[in-house]
């Protein structure tokens, strides 16, 4: 029956993959069965095509067809055959997704299973399965789990049923809440369902007791452990239970987070399933904790107790590290230790469960806040090297990029050299007039100017040009004969025209030449049509053409491999080189001839980067600007590569403070 059922979704997929007509002969020869089995087929292939939001239409001399009604249904099942049946099916991302099938499949599994068994179950032949064994052992390893050997009893997968949860939450979140179900073998869905009534009034009594009470979760987190309270009453039920050591329940017992989770249980009572048991209810507090998001003016030592003193320390050596190699100092910025603290006590209170990679939201790379903060989660490596030495552990791209975050924050409270504007103003409407619309500049804006003086428009011929930077005048354009950059307003400025003295007068006092002669860039080049093999191999010409001797030139080729996951984004690669390893100040842009694919996503171009921050601040500041505009916004780059100039960085990352609700000074 397997057989069947994997012939009827390769017909789907192949009718799927085209908008001409096919004959009976021919899809018979593509799935090597007779013509009279295509035949037979063709009933139970319109039922499923039905449900897929797909009409098979068939024509007498012409074949057969597929034509869509529901775009919705349809898409989803024909990507998910497509990771089964094409060429395409061997990108990274597929391979994923097979990864993810067998391990959805074998997670809950009680009896021993054969490679024939799997591939049955999932439609996969014996040698995709073999071929994405390695990729399973390695993610059970993560969660520290592992199959069973053939002499051992109990479930097929080994290990503590906190850390099977966990994993079982993370397949989940990959694609399975909202996969069309191809597979005969449902008991891994089965422990995330409930009513949807119930389901919503659970999360909506979590979300509640959270708001009351002193603990708050990172948003992205909140239907994660909406999710996990389905999962933890389904497999408590089933006897699955967690049981800790009284050493873990001592550590959990103490924090704030553990009574949150208590309210949450009680709460959700009259529920069925909720009467868990203690080491149930602590390890809920645990997750409470994995995903906190700590507040700017929590008190740390007296919530997180020896936590917050570790996490001090490591923050101090995380600061020192990105001194050393980047020659700038992050403690010269306001509050930087209770920021990184706030985000490395969760990494600590995970390292301690031995659950870094468990707070990982999918196990594909894409994640869209790589965009949000491209040097930060550079500098972020620096951690994530020293979690390594420090503790003998990796921190997933999920923690990666929160702690990114935080660093994040730092980089954007760095206030660029600001010269006050010195502007004149004048009103058709006379001086009061004139007065007046100084005074709603000024309460909005006061603390950028200078001086804001009041003229009557021909007064103005009488002040020295080089007085005044702007002219703000409430008069028609024609009327305006003077050498000042001039921005034209109505007696009672628009919203938009309030704006626009922001982002015109204003932002014209931010001083960011200066701040990028600091960044020594003594190398400006633009590539156009430029190709390669793969990204190893434009690794490798990288690596030769910048470092300044051989050592350098391995140390750039594994750094950039490290820091791969953080480099793509909007088609979009961006390659920061250590400047310690180059011999002088880099910046070039590879316009590439035709779409790559690099980690599983598409680029058109790359940037390469290499600087000193010279020990400024605002030089950190302005690359963090300039690289978050080119991931957002890649036709910054079409412009660059057409001036060819270095002088348009200033320009670029000028226009992208408009955007930010910054203060200035």
């Amino acid at each position: 029956m397997a057989n069947e059922k994997k012939r009827i979704l390769q017909l789907f997929y192949i009718l799927a993959q085209q908008e001409e007509y096919i004959r009976s002969f021919e899809l018979a020869k593509k799935v090597g069965v007779t013509e009279r089995t295509i035949k037979n087929d063709i009933a139970e292939l319109e039922a499923f095509a039905r449900a897929s939001g797909a009409d098979l239409i068939a024509k007498k001399g012409k074949g057969y067809v597929l034509k869509v009604f529901d775009e919705e249904r349809f898409a989803p099942v024909k990507k998910q055959l497509t990771i089964h049946f094409s060429a395409v099916g061997e990108t990274p991302r597929a391979q994923n997704d097979r990864t993810n099938d067998i391990l959805r499949r074998i997670i809950v599994e009680e009896k021993f299973l054969t490679i024939e068994d799997i591939a049955d179950e999932l439609y996969l032949t014996k040698s995709s399965i073999r071929e994405e064994m390695k990729e399973v052992n390695f993610l059970l390893s993560k969660f520290n789990l592992r199959l069973k050997k053939r002499h051992e009893e109990g479930p097929l997968v080994k290990g503590s049923e906190f850390d099977r949860r966990m994993l079982m939450l993370c397949i989940f979140e990959n694609h399975y809440h909202e996969a069309v179900n191809l597979y005969k073998n449902t008991d891994y869905l089965s422990f995330f369902e409930r009513e949807d009534e119930e389901r919503y009034e659970i999360r909506h009594i979590f979300l509640k007791t959270l708001r009351e009470s002193e603990c708050h979760i990172l948003d992205g987190n909140t239907q994660r452990l909406s999710r996990y309270l389905l999962l933890m009453v389904s497999r408590y039920q089933a006897g699955y239970t967690i049981t800790l050591s009284q050493k873990q329940r001592d550590y959990i017992h103490r924090f704030q987070e553990y009574h949150v989770a208590k309210m949450v249980i009680e709460n959700c009572g009259h529920f069925s399933g909720f009467d868990v048991s203690e080491d149930e209810i602590l390890a809920f507090g645990l997750l409470l904790i994995f995903w906190a998001d700590i507040p700017f003016d929590c008190d740390l030592s007296e919530n997180y107790f020896e936590l917050a003193e570790e996490a001090d320390k490591l923050s101090i050596a995380f600061c020192k590290s990105i001194k050393k190699d980047y020659h700038v100092d992050l403690t010269l910025i306001p509050d930087w230790n209770q920021i990184l603290c706030a985000g490395l006590i969760p990494l600590l209170v995970q390292k301690d469960f031995n659950a870094l990679f468990h707070s990982v939201k999918s196990l594909h790379s894409e994640d869209s806040r790589i965009q949000d903060c491209p040097l930060a989660a550079k500098l972020t490596y620096n951690l994530s090297s020293m979690f390594e030495t420090q503790y003998h552990c990796k921190l997933g791209l999920y923690n990666l990029l929160t702690f990114a975050g935080h660093l994040n924050t730092l980089l954007l409270m760095i206030s660029y050299p600001f010269k006050p504007i010195r502007a004149v103003l004048s009103n058709g409407g006379g001086y009061i007039s004139s007065g007046i619309l100084k005074q709603m500049i000024e309460r909005r804006f006061d603390s950028y100017f200078a001086c804001l003086d009041v003229y009557e428009l021909y007064e103005m011929r009488k002040l020295p040009v080089e007085d005044y930077d702007w002219a703000i005048l409430s008069y028609p354009y024609y009327s305006y004969k003077y050498d000042w950059p001039c921005l034209m307003v109505n007696s009672i400025p628009t919203q938009k025209q309030m704006n626009d003295i922001y982002n015109q007068v204003i932002l014209s006092g931010v001083q960011l030449q200066s701040v990028l002669n600091h960044l020594h860039l003594s190398v400006f080049n633009v590539y156009r049509d430029f190709e390669y093999e793969n990204m190893d191999s434009f690794i490798r010409l990288i690596s030769f053409k910048m470092g300044k001797d051989a050592e350098s030139v391995e140390q750039i080729n594994a750094d950039l491999h490290f820091s791969a996951k953080t480099s793509v984004a909007n088609k979009v690669c961006i390659l920061f080189i250590k400047r310690r390893f180059v011999s002088q100040g880099v910046f070039e842009i590879y316009q590439l001839n035709q779409e790559k694919i690099f980690d599983d996503q598409p680029i058109l171009h790359i940037v390469v980067i290499s600087v000193d921050f010279d020990h400024c601040l605002e030089a950190a500041r302005f690359v963090n600007d300039l690289l978050m505009t080119f991931f957002r916004d890649n036709e910054n780059l079409w412009m660059l590569i057409e001036n060819h100039h270095v002088i348009g960085l200033t320009e670029i990352v000028r226009e992208s403070l408009k955007a930010l609700p910054i203060s200035l000074m």
